[in-house]
């Protein structure tokens, strides 16, 4: 090692040795930079990196290797072949370009130290290559020693630092990866120097010094046009990068329609704008927007011209928010816009240029289109102690904005959201109540009133929540039409009743209820025969309840299901009748197997004569129809007598029982005697 820092100390030009580490240095940097874009790339692009990446190595290597070469000074006569220095500048070229694709392939586990050594070995090859360029005038001896220690470490060093660059364990390995690549080629070139020696065979000729500066700047130039070729590649790819970063972060912010903030957007907005009410003791307003039926839009128009409107609703809405304020869509029709509330400025003028800018016309698609629009308020921390429950709050004011089609603007409102909290609540409890066990099915006996007896019952659901405890239908069986869950809780109880109705001591009739979704079912009449065929309950002994609202939601779909239904064998009834908007209109679209007067008759006998009065009509009616009539709510003796002159043929109520486990009911009819159930009634 003395023998080779001598030689570089004593021999060499320090001005041209200081081109020469230059040159390595920068072609270095240059090459790595390069081939980490290779690396990182595939197919035609990664070849593309490669071949730059070897132009820029080769080139780097080739130049400090001859101007090191000019830098030795011999006094000597010097002349170099075109034909082998060329030809060592292809190798250096075609070598390292292959190393380092290798490196990069994932060929095998040890690819990188492999396509290293392949580096290693192009760059010696290089030097004694253009080392059998010089025609020197004297007599040459090598060291063999050497010459084996400088390939080895032009080998070993370039497997080192290809390791480094494909096996980084900080972020300084890339440069470390470059900085072995000078060493491979600096300790190659010299260590080979050192071990050529030269015996003079004439004087030294001054006259040539001049010449052999002149062509090592020109080999530097030629490696500095090479080299450079690559800096410019490499700083138009990082200025391509740095766009398409600049246009991801824009995509990943912002929504492609409207031009506004995206939700990842407005989550930065409502956290960053909850921390400044925070800290300048200010308030935060946040204004959810929902278009209240965007869909006709797109349902008349066309989709292109929903998203036209949407896009010019954006650009209105941009350039109409002032500063503090920031508008976002979050999807679909849905938009917020967030403001900082300071001392200045009145939130309700605020509120009248928002509903301005979202409901008055613009014009899209060639025609004016406009879309009454709803917004939910809430303000930071009047409405929330922080962004997730403020966020939640506002969707509940939106909520009810949208029921209340008269205010179309409304506050959080904390009474008035907790009920709505609560519908949500138990929505989510909803789901999976079936497989969960948590639902059981009474029955409620219907009695006929002549002979006491039990004529059936009607099937009721029950939940018990293991922390709510027993929920009240009334509650939870909107909740789960709404969300359409009333569809398998539905078919539950149909087929527990009947499983439980084939097993009754008497054959008695089971009345189940129908929701308005279910009556929805094209394939319903299927779903109820496949039920009863699974039970063993004939179709005689069932009757489906249906309410005058569910019916006539959608009259001619549900008309057709109830016909194909009735053609089963299964009997039809009508629930809840007299409380609809459309009583007689029921009795005209369907034939009904039987009435069911609704519970609020019953309960006004006493103290209305109307009720009684209509009362009386509708089991007119009834008779006149031929379709026999049923009285729910039936609670006190009085209310029976007056149903039993009035000729109501059967009564269910609390008056004869309340609802009944099914084991309890099959007692009941095992153990009925109609003269104890006549004495019963008497002493009630």
């Amino acid at each position: 090692m003395s023998y080779v820092l001598s030689c570089i100390a004593t021999e060499h030009n320090p001005f041209l040795v200081a081109l020469a580490a230059l040159m390595c240095v920068v072609g270095a940097w240059i090459s790595f930079s390069l081939f980490r874009r290779a690396r990182d790339t595939r197919g035609s692009t990664r070849l593309g990196w490669l071949f730059l990446n070897g132009m820029a190595s080769g080139a780097a290597v080739w130049c400090t290797h001859f101007i090191a070469i000019l830098a030795y000074e011999t006094p000597l006569g010097l002349k170099i072949d075109p034909f082998l220095t060329v030809l060592s500048l292809v190798l250096a070229i075609v070598g390292t370009g292959i190393g380092f694709g290798m490196a990069s392939s994932g060929w095998g586990r040890f690819a990188p130290e492999a396509g290293g050594a392949l580096v290693g070995a192009a760059i010696a090859g290089m030097h004694y290559l253009g080392m059998s360029a010089l025609d020197v005038e004297g007599f040459v001896e090598w060291t063999p020693s050497m010459v084996a220690a400088s390939v080895a470490l032009a080998v070993g060093l370039g497997a080192l630092s290809l390791n480094r660059a494909m096996r980084p364990l900080t972020r300084w390995c890339h440069h470390g990866a470059a900085g072995v690549f000078f060493l491979a080629v600096v300790s190659l070139h010299f260590t080979g120097v050192a071990a050529l020696t030269i015996t003079p065979l004439a004087p030294v000729n001054p006259g040539q010094q001049p010449a052999l500066w002149a062509l090592a700047f020109a080999v530097a130039g030629v490696g500095t046009l090479v080299i450079g070729m690559g800096v410019v590649t490499a700083l138009i790819d990082l200025r391509t990068r740095s766009l398409a970063d600049a246009d991801r972060v824009r995509l990943s912010t912002s929504d492609p329609l409207t031009g506004l903030g995206n939700r990842s957007q407005f989550n930065r907005a409502l956290e960053e704008g909850c921390s400044w009410a925070d800290a300048s003791n200010g308030q935060f307003c946040v204004v959810l927007v929902d278009f209240d039926d965007f869909k006709s839009i797109n349902q008349l128009r066309g989709y292109s011209a929903g998203d036209a409107f949407l896009s010019a609703i954006g650009a209105r809405v941009m350039e109409g928010l002032q500063s503090g304020e920031a508008g976002m869509r979050l999807g679909g029709d849905e938009f917020v816009v967030v403001k900082r509330l300071s001392g200045n400025g009145s939130l309700q003028d605020f509120l009248d240029r928002l509903r301005a800018l979202f409901t008055d016309s613009v014009r899209a698609s060639g025609t004016a289109l406009s879309c009454p629009a709803c917004m939910g308020v809430a303000i930071y921390p009047d409405h929330g102690l922080s962004s997730s429950d403020l966020l939640a709050n506002v969707g509940l004011a939106l909520a009810r904005a949208k029921q209340d089609k008269l205010s179309p603007v409304q506050f959080c409102d904390t009474v008035m959201d907790a009920a709505e909290k609560a519908r949500r609540t138990l929505g989510v409890l909803l789901r999976g109540v079936v497989e969960r066990g948590e639902l059981v099915v009474q029955f409620q006996p219907q009695f006929d009133l002549d002979t006491g007896t039990i004529s059936g019952a009607e099937a009721l659901l029950r939940w018990t929540h293991p922390v709510l405890g027993s929920v009240s239908p009334a509650d939870f069986i909107p909740v789960a039409e709404e969300s359409g869950q009333i569809v398998a809780i539905g078919e539950w109880v149909l087929r527990e009743a009947c499983r439980h109705a084939a097993a009754w001591p008497k054959p008695l009739k089971v009345a189940v209820n129908l929701s308005a979704v279910q009556l929805r079912q094209a394939d319903l009449p299927e779903r109820v025969s496949a039920i009863l065929q699974e039970t063993g309950l004939p179709v005689g002994r069932l009757e489906l309840e249906v309410t005058e609202t569910s019916l006539m939601a959608d009259p001619e779909r549900s008309v057709a299901v109830l016909r194909r239904l009735r053609e089963t064998g299964v009997s039809i009834a009508l629930d809840d009748f007299g409380t609809g908007y459309s009583a007689l209109a029921s009795l005209q679209v369907f034939s009904f197997d039987r009435l069911k007067l609704d519970k609020s008759f019953a309960g006004d006998l006493a103290q209305s004569k109307e009720a009684r009065a209509i009362l009386k009509t509708v089991l007119m009616l009834g008779q006149s129809l031929s379709i026999p009539v049923l009285a729910e709510g039936v609670e006190t003796e009085p209310q029976a007598a007056f149903l039993r002159a009035a000729g109501c043929p059967t009564v269910q109520g609390f008056l004869y029982s309340r609802p009944l486990s099914d084991e309890a009911l099959c007692a009941m009819i095992a153990e009925q005697d109609e003269a104890g159930f006549r004495a019963a009634v008497g002493h009630g």
